[in-house]
């Protein structure tokens, strides 16, 4: 899951694109990848949990980003198969409360600077 972060972080579709399982990856190209990501600057990932039964992983995350100006969260239960000793991503179930996020002047930036958002992105 970290990975696949970074490379979104990166713009690194395809990596992206090969940790999707096989039948996946036939649906999907890097293009249509980077087409869905043009406007997103990817901030912070937090791992909220995860568990593993054999060969299949779930990993529930909050992914932060901002897109068109606003902050916001992904969050999601993704899942993981593993083929051949790699993880691959299976798919996932978008939590019903990702979208806008309201910060307030005095809290910390999601950018992860450290700095509060009024001395930083806002």
């Amino acid at each position: 899951m970290r990975s696949r972060f970074s490379a979104y972080k990166t713009q690194n579709y395809q990596y992206i694109l090969d940790t999707y399982t096989p039948d996946k990856q036939q649906s999907l190209s890097t293009e249509q990848l980077e087409k869905s990501d043009r406007h997103t600057r990817w901030l912070t990932l937090v791992v909220n949990s995860h568990s593993q039964r054999q060969d299949i992983a779930n990993v529930d995350f909050s992914a932060y980003f901002r897109a068109d100006g606003q902050f916001q969260v992904l969050h999601e239960l993704s899942n993981f198969r593993l083929i051949e000793d790699k993880w691959y991503y299976l798919d996932g179930t978008i939590h019903p409360h990702s979208g806008v996020i309201t910060l307030g002047r005095n809290d910390l930036c999601l950018c992860g600077s450290g700095k509060k958002y009024k001395k930083c992105c806002l």
